[in-house]
C-alpha cells in the first residue's frame, strides 16, 4: 500500500539520496537534526497502539529518526565490517531494502567519484541524512486505526558524503534538500512502528 497524498510535502535525494552516491544504484536514507536518540519503548517496543493520530504521528516520527541515525552508523562502518541487523529493528519493506542495499554498495564499492567514474573496492560513509519534517497524517493499516503514518519531509544531505577507495574527491551531493513521502506502520504482530517506504516527490526544498 502506497500513497502518494501529501500533507505539506515529503523529501527526496534524487535518486535517493545514496544511490546518487554509491556507484549507479539508487538509494536514500537522513535523521532529524537532534541527537542520537536513546531507544525507547517509542521507537524499539513493545508499544500498544497509537490512540490518536497525533500520538501515532508522534511516535513515528522518533523511529523515523532513529532509522537515520541508524543508517549514518551503519553505513559508516560497512567499509570495514557491513552489519545491517540494527536496520531490521527499525525497518521493513522498501524502506529495509533500499537501506541494506546503500550499505551493501558501500561496503563493496563501486563507489561514483567526482569525475562520475566507479571506483573499485568499499567506499567510506561519513556523516549522516537528516530530515525536517513538515506535517504528518494517520490512516488506517491493517485493523489499526492511524496505524500506517505518512510524514511529509524535508530531506537535507548536506553533511553525508560516501569517499571511494583511492582517495579520490566524491561524487558531488548536488540535491541536498529534496521533499519525500515517508511511511511508517505499526506491526501489530510485533507490537512496535517500522520504517516501511519513502516516496520522493521530485521537488527540492
Amino acid at each position: 500500500m502506497k500513497l502518494n497524498r501529501t500533507t505539506a510535502a515529503s523529501i527526496a535525494l534524487g535518486a535517493i539520496a545514496l544511490g546518487l552516491l554509491t556507484g549507479c544504484t539508487t538509494s536514500a536514507p537522513q535523521a532529524t537534526e537532534s541527537p542520537s536518540p536513546t531507544p525507547t519503548e517509542t521507537t524499539r517496543g513493545p508499544v500498544a497502539p497509537p490512540e490518536s493520530e497525533e500520538e501515532a504521528i508522534e511516535q513515528a516520527d522518533a523511529v523515523l529518526t532513529e532509522w537515520f541515525v541508524t543508517r549514518g552508523e551503519v553505513n559508516a562502518a560497512a567499509g570495514t565490517e557491513l552489519d545491517t541487523s540494527p536496520l531490521e529493528d527499525l525497518s521493513t519493506g522498501r524502506a529495509l531494502e533500499v537501506a541494506v542495499r546503500d550499505a551493501t554498495q558501500i561496503s563493496t564499492g563501486p563507489v561514483l567519484n567526482a569525475d562520475t567514474e566507479n571506483v573499485e573496492g568499499p567506499g567510506r560513509a561519513e556523516g549522516a541524512i537528516t530530515y525536517e519534517m513538515i506535517g504528518g497524517y494517520g490512516q488506517e493499516w491493517e485493523g489499526v486505526e492511524n496505524g500506517l503514518v505518512t510524514i511529509n519531509a524535508c530531506q537535507d544531505g548536506s553533511e553525508y558524503t560516501v569517499y571511494p577507495s583511492d582517495g579520490s574527491d566524491p561524487y558531488p551531493n548536488d540535491q541536498e534538500r529534496n521533499l519525500f513521502d515517508y511511511q511508517v506502520v505499526y506491526d501489530n504482530e510485533l507490537q512496535r512502528w517500522l520504517v516501511y517506504d519513502l516516496i520522493s516527490q521530485g521537488q527540492t526544498c
